[in-house]
């Protein structure tokens, strides 16, 4: 089996760079896999499925999205930070399935458990304060009710909050809490661990008994790239020079 995973792209109508690389990767090393993995923010933001039909750009990622799908790769989409607005009308249209917050999947016979990531960071106590309101279905459900533009100012308020607590607040506290992710690892009881939303990518091995793994996925604006599950092991791949993860 190959499976493809891939998270925080942000694409928006406003970068065109991303795009190209995302229609390259739709268009290339996607094509032919058994599954596509795309664990959080597709979207930079994403107000909604009811805007849907009158998002030119969005539309476009959506008939991309479909194509691969049509052609055999079973695509699943998870909601991350910016696009947890994302529902069934969406992955519908992209013929794809949406995954809960944390799932478990299979591959070969390994179990991992796949997630956004951003339920990690806990040292950022402000943004996980306001993920529990946004992450919730009655949030996607008041939002999905609001005029579109209402939706569009609080995408403009949120996205300027954003900016400004980045750039006031750490990359350490913005990063996974260690102790976090021990809890997730034991909650779940598995070994390995596939998430994006820190923009750190990586292969970090923990010192426990039995092993564990946690693979972090690259954004798509410095670091951008794929993991790739083949023959019983991982490879991280950019466009160019693969690099086997150890394992």
């Amino acid at each position: 089996m190959r499976a493809l995973f891939i998270s925080d792209l942000h694409l928006n109508e406003r970068d065109a760079v991303t795009d190209v690389r995302f229609d390259a990767f739709i268009k290339g090393p996607a094509r032919g896999a058994d599954r596509l993995y795309i664990i959080g923010d597709l979207f930079h933001v994403w107000l909604g499925d009811a805007m849907m039909p009158s998002d030119t750009y969005a539309l476009t990622i959506v008939a991309k999205i479909r194509t691969l799908a049509e052609s055999g790769t079973h695509v699943f989409v998870a909601r991350g930070n910016r696009d947890f607005m994302i529902g069934d009308a969406f992955v519908r249209a992209c013929k794809a399935t949406l995954l809960g917050q944390q799932t478990l999947i299979e591959l070969d016979g390994t179990r991992a458990l796949l997630l956004h990531g951003d339920e990690l960071c806990t040292d950022d106590i402000a943004f996980q304060r306001a993920r529990k309101i946004l992450r919730t279905d009655l949030f996607r459900k008041i939002g999905n009710s609001l005029p579109t533009s209402w939706r569009q100012a609080i995408a403009r308020t949120l996205r300027k909050k954003s900016d400004v607590h980045k750039a006031n607040t750490s990359m350490q506290i913005m990063d996974a809490n260690t102790q976090a992710i021990d809890t997730m690892f034991a909650k779940h009881n598995v070994a390995l661990m596939i998430h994006g939303h820190t923009h750190r990518p990586g292969d970090h091995a923990q010192q426990h008994q039995p092993p564990r793994r946690r693979i972090v996925l690259s954004d798509w604006q410095q670091d951008y790239g794929y993991l790739e599950w083949q023959g019983g092991e991982f490879r991280v791949l950019p466009w160019h020079n693969p690099l086997v993860l150890g394992g």
